[in-house]
């Protein structure tokens, strides 16, 4: 069955997709095993979504939701929102954020965290456009 503008978890058969979509958008060297581990760990985890955005069952935009329970409630992070570069601008972005709040109020999610390199400015008028609050809480990160 072809996936046509249609949003889905991503597939064993998605990998190599996906590892493009990654590295073109964060210009990183995520390697092919590294995806693979992401995928088995996610297709294994109902905590851990990756979606993926299909146009003719060809994987366009992607975003990873992780769910996460805490003693004051459940509450979720989102990451690598990443859209192939020739179908942005296209609202792929929105619908992959509007899926991914979707699955979290399925699960009583009281607040969602995104995480964003700060050089991602167009991403982050996105961000604020969907209604997320720079301003509201700070992370810090520490690299290990």
């Amino acid at each position: 069955m072809e996936r046509d503008n249609a949003i889905s978890e991503i597939e064993e058969k998605d990998l190599k997709q996906l590892q493009q979509i990654l590295k073109s958008v964060f210009n990183n060297d995520i390697t092919y095993e590294k995806i693979k581990d992401l995928y088995k760990i996610s297709s294994n985890n109902k905590e851990i979504y990756v979606l993926g955005y299909y146009i003719k069952d060809k994987l366009v935009g992607t975003v990873t939701l992780n769910i996460l329970t805490l003693l004051s409630g459940k509450e979720a992070t989102i990451w690598n929102l990443a859209i192939a570069e020739e179908y942005r601008r296209l609202g792929i972005a929105t619908k992959l954020m509007n899926r991914a709040e979707e699955l979290v109020k399925q699960e009583d999610v009281k607040r969602i965290w995104l995480f964003s390199g700060s050089h991602r400015k167009c991403a982050h008028e996105l961000y604020k456009k969907l209604g997320y609050d720079e301003n509201r809480d700070k992370a810090f990160v520490k690299q290990i």
